[in-house]
């Protein structure tokens, strides 16, 4: 068959895992992929992305028209910072890289969070708002902020990084010692290693959600947490005045659980409490979002 239709190819890179999609110029999903990344050093993934991406080309039957990448780390023109979790990230062009094998093609490389909060501006929770916030709870802490049909990128692409915000004044940890404060405290991974040493054996943040009944620690330990988010989430709206807060990432799960101690704060706190609401896309978000952008460049 000729590769007739025009379409995208969509990429989102995470810290263990890539998934791909092919989709047509009228937004219909023609064929997806996605492979392990975990222990790979930045070439090696390079390779195996492009190949993946031309197999996925040839199963979609699709000319692509445009490439959008969504990525873990800041994007800074056409390299990535603050990834430490892949080894030589820094050094690899995406842009560039992309380009040997789909030549003259534009690539879109955006933050995963940011794509997620496009996602939702676009078509979700965030669409119609002349000012929003994603909150993004999940492995990671990081927030997005909308303005009118954009996201804001900030000076070097870290807008809305609110994983390095620190937590008090007396302490010395911070991104000159390797901490992200925030994000260590009250992010998945942190949650884990915090609940694993409180009760002595291997315990995660889902099985905090999860759990019927939770011991007098436990749940101090849970209050304390959705104490954190609520203040933390009450002083970025302050500062941003968002019309919504769309909340996303993978402990989006325990909305039920999360959301009335943050609807709690923000009313208390708040001049203009936002409205508070699940993220749309409960899966894929960061690849449904770069999908969006890539689809956008084509109309």
């Amino acid at each position: 068959m000729t590769q007739t239709a025009t379409g995208v190819l969509a990429i989102d890179i995470g810290g263990t895992k890539i998934a791909l999609a092919a989709i047509s110029a009228t937004g219909e999903w023609r064929a997806q992929d996605k492979f392990i990344i975990a222990g790979l050093a930045g070439e090696q993934i390079v390779a195996q992305l492009l190949a993946a991406s031309q197999a996925l080309q040839a199963r979609a039957q699709l000319t692509f028209a445009a490439i959008g990448v969504s990525t873990i780390g800041v994007v800074d023109g056409d390299h990535l910072k603050l990834v430490p979790t892949i080894q030589g990230w820094d050094r690899v062009n995406l842009r560039a890289s992309l380009q040997t094998v789909f030549p003259a093609i534009p690539v879109l490389i955006e933050n995963d969070v940011k794509s997620a909060t496009y996602a939702e501006l676009l078509n979700g929770a965030l669409k119609g708002t002349s000012a929003g916030l994603y909150l993004n709870l999940g492995t990671g802490i990081a927030t997005g902020l909308t303005l009118g049909d954009q996201v804001v990128r900030g000076s070097h692409g870290a807008a809305g990084e609110v994983g390095y915000w620190l937590l008090d004044a007396q302490s010395s940890a911070g991104f000159a010692t390797g901490h992200a404060p925030l994000e260590e405290a009250t992010g998945g991974q942190g949650i884990g290693q915090q609940l694993t040493a409180l009760v002595g054996q291997p315990y995660t943040a889902k099985d905090l959600w999860q759990a019927p009944t939770l011991s007098p620690a436990l749940q101090q330990f849970k209050d304390h947490l959705l104490t954190t988010w609520a203040v933390n989430l009450s002083n970025l709206c302050i500062a941003w005045d968002p019309a919504v807060v769309a909340v996303g990432g993978g402990m989006q799960a325990a909305y039920h659980q999360i959301a009335p101690a943050l609807t709690a704060k923000l009313a208390q706190s708040v001049p203009f409490p936002p409205v508070l609401k699940p993220a749309f896309y409960r899966q894929n978000a960061s690849l449904n979002g770069i999908a969006l952008l890539a689809l956008r460049t084509l109309q």
